[in-house]
């Protein structure tokens, strides 16, 4: 077996590692961390927050066993808000090999553990900011339909996310 001397592209050995590793599918499940609280709503993050996800399931601990059967009677629609608000965020036009390829970037499951020092945390925190406005898909969809002419994908994705970030602030 011959062993090439040349140098490689850097940014091919990386784009290598994290398909080989499912890197960019789990860093995306992980978005969840960041709008948890924006998708359940006020009153469900003062009593569950996500505390890791193992595979595609989510596991959050919630304050106390009441709340925990509560969220049961409410995890598929939950589960189904997430990965709606995923696959809005990991939404991006691919060639027909990658999406064949790619695993979808979505939950399957969520799972619960009580955490009796969740109470203690959240009542020592400081207030939440205001909720984020809900976002308009049609809107989103025509913007992200504008970008087309753009031809380098990170700037694309860049304007996408910066317009998620401006139409999701809470209005004063």
């Amino acid at each position: 077996m011959a062993v090439s001397n040349s140098p490689t592209n850097l940014g091919s050995l990386l784009s290598s590692v994290l398909q080989q590793k499912d890197w960019q599918r789990r860093l995306g499940l992980h978005q969840v961390f960041l709008f948890w609280n924006e998708v359940v709503g006020i009153e469900i993050a003062k009593h569950a927050e996500p505390q890791v996800i193992k595979g595609d399931t989510l596991w959050l601990a919630v304050s106390d066993s009441i709340w925990m059967q509560q969220l049961q009677f409410e995890r598929h629609h939950i589960l189904e808000l997430i990965n709606e608000r995923l696959a809005m965020l990991n939404s991006r036009p691919c060639s027909a090999t990658e999406s064949e390829s790619a695993p979808p970037t979505r939950l399957s499951d969520i799972k619960f553990t009580l955490d009796s020092s969740f109470a203690r945390r959240h009542q020592q925190a400081k207030p939440k900011k205001v909720a984020a406005q809900p976002i308009d898909h049609n809107q989103f969809t025509q913007f992200a339909a504008s970008l087309n002419s753009i031809e380098d994908h990170e700037t694309r994705e860049s304007m996408k996310r910066l317009w998620l970030v401006m139409h999701q602030r809470p209005k004063p």
